[in-house]
Order: C-alpha cells, then structure tokens, then sequence
C-alpha cells in the first residue's frame, strides 16, 4: 500500500482530472486530509459496449413464419378502431 500514488484534498480540489486519471492508471489513489485521515479513490470497471447485436429478422421469421393476409390486417383494424 505504500508504493499507492497520493494525493492531498487541496490537489483533488484545483486538479480533480489529475487525480482521476491517476486512479485509472494507477489502478487506486490514496487521498490525504491535514488531519492524517486518508481516503481510497478507485475507479469501477464499467461493462463492454455491446459489440453485436441478435439477427432480430430471424427471431421474427421464427415467431411468424408466414405474413397475415391483408384481408385478415383491415379485420384487426377494424376490430381495434370499434367498427
């Protein structure tokens, strides 16, 4: 823990990103107050873009495999509208 970069609450306030970068190189910060309390600034791993999505058409081609007639489509409008 010693060989842990650190910082003051003067430098975290005039150079915050300083501190910040530190910590995403670094791995972890140590923060130090006047009165000897020392804080750790570490920071979360966020999870990966998502890189590729599901073949969304061919979940679709699965749930419905054949079209609905457009007979069948003006019904359902029909229905749906309360005609």
């Amino acid at each position: 823990m010693s060989d842990m970069k650190t910082f003051t609450v003067r430098e975290l306030d005039r150079q915050p990103a300083a501190v910040l970068d530190a910590a995403d190189k670094e791995g972890m910060v140590r923060i130090k107050r006047r009165d000897g309390r020392t804080y750790a600034v570490q920071p979360i791993a966020v999870a990966g873009k998502i890189t590729a999505l599901p073949d969304f058409a061919a979940r679709r081609k699965a749930i419905f495999p054949r079209m609905i007639p457009a007979t069948q489509v003006r019904l359902a409008d029909k229905l749906i509208a309360g005609e």
